[in-house]
């Protein structure tokens, strides 16, 4: 994924917290599937938490290394392999 890359969590996906545990759960259109909830650990929220289009994928990289105890290399992979797979599920979108 390029540094310089935005993505932009798409309409129709809840985030929410229940008993300490954030899950992402698609609403639009048909009945909930429970396959398509995703519950995601701390960093994964921090990051659903940051796609909102304006900031790219470098900026979020750099506020994950500063929130968290990881180096900027294992941050860029952990973030990209998350957004790879937002948008595997269409739950976000990339901008030009």
């Amino acid at each position: 994924m390029k540094p310089e890359a935005r993505y932009r969590r798409k309409e129709g996906i809840a985030g929410r917290e229940i008993a300490g545990e954030s899950f992402l759960i698609p609403v639009c259109g048909t009945p909930v599937d429970m396959n398509n909830i995703f519950v995601m650990n701390p960093m994964a929220d921090f990051i659903w938490q940051r796609l909102d289009g304006g900031k790219t994928l470098a900026t979020i990289v750099a506020e994950i290394v500063e929130e968290f105890d990881v180096d900027s290399d294992r941050a860029g992979e952990d973030a990209g392999e998350f957004v790879t797979r937002l948008l595997q599920n269409n739950l976000v979108e990339a901008l030009p």
